[in-house]
């Protein structure tokens, strides 16, 4: 039994939601597969990481796109600010780890087939749950190594000389009156939301099921309670 605060202060008891039928949790199961999977193949074409330079002199901005197809956006006009503070040129050589983008893709698509396939197999599904959160975290980690080294490969004799610094891979950056905010890409956001369903999912089910439970049994006690009001 579980305990519902009814208005007037005093404690119920409501009773549990009746257990889930196999099947429904089987086609629940295979539902929530479906969607995960639905948003991994999602991923593989949409934006990983984004940024967007903002100054004075570009009132319009200027942005960078890394995808799978590698970084797109304004790099003519970047790699020669770059060049007036001594940083290297941006080439799409620099981040070849890129191509590797579609057959990580492949292995979240198989860790969402072990999580839906093979949930009796605890430490197989723990593990591809864990990887599952690792594609996410590992690509803002990759993107935030290669702009670090892109921050500490000023040349002393630039035109404009400034400090080593590290850009953020998420959030703003400030160098001299450039400010960079950078955030992750709608395909990192979609595999954040399929290891978040993945992992949490049941619990999140039961939570809604012991929720509408408590409030059917609350409205059923207000309507017992009006009755002899109305009579």
């Amino acid at each position: 039994m579980v305990a519902s605060i009814r208005a007037h202060g005093a404690v119920e008891a409501v009773p549990r939601p009746p257990a889930v039928p196999v099947h429904e949790r089987l086609a629940g199961r295979i539902a929530l597969g479906l969607v995960a999977a639905v948003l991994v193949v999602l991923a593989w074409k949409l934006p990983i990481w984004q940024a967007r330079l903002s100054a004075p002199q570009y009132p319009q901005g200027l942005s960078l796109t890394a995808s799978a197809s590698g970084v797109t956006g304004d790099i003519a006009e970047i790699n020669e600010l770059n060049h007036y503070v001594g940083m290297r040129a941006f080439d799409q050589s620099d981040a070849p780890e890129m191509k590797l983008w579609t057959p990580v893709i492949a292995l979240g698509l198989a860790g969402v087939a072990v999580v839906t396939v093979l949930p009796k197999r605890r430490l197989l599904a723990r593990l591809a749950r864990l990887g599952l959160w690792m594609i996410p975290i590992g690509a803002l980690a990759d993107v935030q190594f290669r702009l670090y080294q892109y921050g500490h490969s000023v040349q002393p004799d630039a035109a404009i000389r400034i400090d080593p610094f590290t850009p953020l891979v998420v959030g703003s950056t400030k160098v001299l009156n450039f400010t960079t905010w950078a955030f992750p890409g709608e395909a990192l956001w979609c595999l954040f939301g399929v290891a978040f369903l993945l992992t949490f999912w049941g619990r999140t089910v039961r939570v809604v099921r012991w929720a509408i439970a408590a409030w059917r049994s609350w409205g059923v006690d207000e309507e017992d309670e009006a009755e002899p009001e109305a009579a």
